[in-house]
């Protein structure tokens, strides 16, 4: 019985054993993997703006920083590290302590899991540095084609008057010549303008039919021309720093939100503070198209002396060029249509990534993203007004949904479901084709846009 007992012992002792040897193994094999797709994502919104995979920024490159972390610290305490580094630093690790002792700065916490610090890793330990190429987009401002095209109607013009003058002198020269063998006295020297007045009314059928449509042409031509004032498509002016967007948001993966951060909370999303050009260029001194020469600017601006590494305070503001304006009656906030709205920012500024200096976006621009590139999915609406004016912001009212009925508690569309539900006439709309328009809710409403 006791050799029983004994038996039955050992083999729960081994059981024991073997469970947690597989349990060990499989954490540590879980450490080691991750989906590295998902770790793009999560790298770009969360890490990019401190952090290069494979060279020091703002904060160390981190290849290889789990191993670094294994091996003076542990795997454990590189987790606790990523999702709140003062209390490493507070808990005596000297591997912490000598991080921040070498940075100067505390890591901002981040609210990852340790599945997603495992795709993140998975991602860096496969990063491979592209390939250094030069930019498509120059940034500088081309010859406007409608302009060439009008001096060329202008030439012809010049060219026509002349020769119907030409051709009248010739005519006038052969009909005295004619009179003169005919022996008949010489016509009566008349002005241009007697002579003109003449042949008006000599002609003046045709004639009077000429300056009608002449002056219906003439009043088109205004309408057209007015209609296109204050539309700015393609607007694109020379900034004062060569700063582009292809290698920030595009290579880099540089989240909008990081550079352009009151975008959620504020009327406007606001040029970036030098500061926040400064996280990163402290650190990285020379671009990879331009050397130090465009980054030297923002040193400048900030008071920065790379040889000494400090702040001289001698600053400098950076005279940026606006590209967007809306007239001052109208209101736009971006607030309102990035947070309640879910508007992202590719539906009005288009790809980004493959722009240098920012621009005002054509309505193709617009319209293209997400089947001409892929670099982002398709636009919600396809317009056919021009960027910026009082119809593309109608298109898009009338055009753009609303998933109210799935509204997140405490939303601002909670309220507007709630008034839904009294407006019986709208409501029998929204039963009939399932969608509720930013129009059907108000979106129209003058008082919307309009101070």
């Amino acid at each position: 019985m006791k050799l029983k007992n004994l038996f039955i012992s050992s083999k729960i002792k081994l059981s024991a054993l073997v469970l947690i040897v597989f349990v060990s193994f499989s954490s540590n094999l879980h450490a080691q993997t991750g989906d590295a797709e998902k770790g793009k994502k999560i790298f770009s919104g969360f890490c990019a703006s401190c952090h290069f995979p494979d060279k020091d920024m703002t904060g160390p490159a981190l290849k290889g920083a789990r191993e670094r972390w294994i091996e003076n610290s542990s795997e454990e305490n590189f987790y606790a590290w990523v999702k709140n580094s003062s209390a490493v630093i507070a808990s005596g690790d000297s591997y912490a302590s000598g991080l921040f002792a070498k940075w100067g700065s505390v890591m901002t916490p981040q609210a990852l899991t340790n599945e997603q610090i495992d795709d993140v890793m998975a991602y860096i330990d496969g990063y491979t540095p592209p390939v250094a190429e030069t930019p498509t987009d120059t940034g500088l401002v081309t010859a406007n084609t409608d302009e060439s095209s009008s001096l060329y109607w202008w030439l012809f013009a010049g060219l026509l008057v002349t020769l119907i003058a030409v051709v009248g002198g010739i005519k006038g020269n052969l009909l005295a010549i004619a009179r003169k063998e005919a022996g008949d006295a010489p016509a009566q020297d008349l002005t241009m303008g007697e002579s003109a007045k003449s042949w008006a009314w000599r002609n003046r059928g045709w004639f009077g039919v000429t300056v009608f449509i002449a002056i219906i042409g003439l009043l088109a031509m205004g309408m057209v021309k007015w209609l296109d004032l204050g539309v700015y498509e393609n607007y694109k002016p020379v900034q004062p720093i060569s700063y582009s967007h292809e290698l920030h948001a595009g290579k880099l993966g540089i989240d909008c939100k990081y550079c352009h951060n009151s975008v959620t909370k504020s009327k406007h999303a606001t040029i970036p503070s030098v500061n926040v050009c400064m996280n990163c260029h402290k650190t990285v001194t020379e671009g990879s198209t331009t050397g130090t020469e465009e980054i030297a600017k923002i040193h400048k601006a900030a008071g920065y002396d790379v040889a000494t590494s400090s702040y001289t305070g001698e600053t400098e503001p950076i005279e940026w060029v606006k590209v967007h304006n809306l007239p001052d009656h109208v209101y736009f906030s971006h607030q309102q249509h990035v947070v309640a709205g879910g508007i992202d920012c590719k539906q009005c500024h288009g790809n980004m990534k493959k722009q240098t200096v920012a621009k005002v976006m054509s309505t193709e621009d617009l319209n293209n993203v997400g089947v001409t590139d892929t670099d982002y999915d398709e636009n919600d609406v396809k317009f056919t007004k021009p960027t910026l004016t009082m119809g593309w912001c109608i298109e898009c009212h009338k055009e753009s949904n609303i998933d109210i009925a799935n509204a997140p508690d405490g939303s601002y569309y909670n309220v507007i479901h709630e008034r839904l539900l009294k407006d019986k006439k709208t409501y029998q709309k929204y039963l009939e084709d399932d969608k509720v328009s930013v129009a059907e809710l108000g979106g129209l409403e003058c008082a919307k846009c309009h101070y």
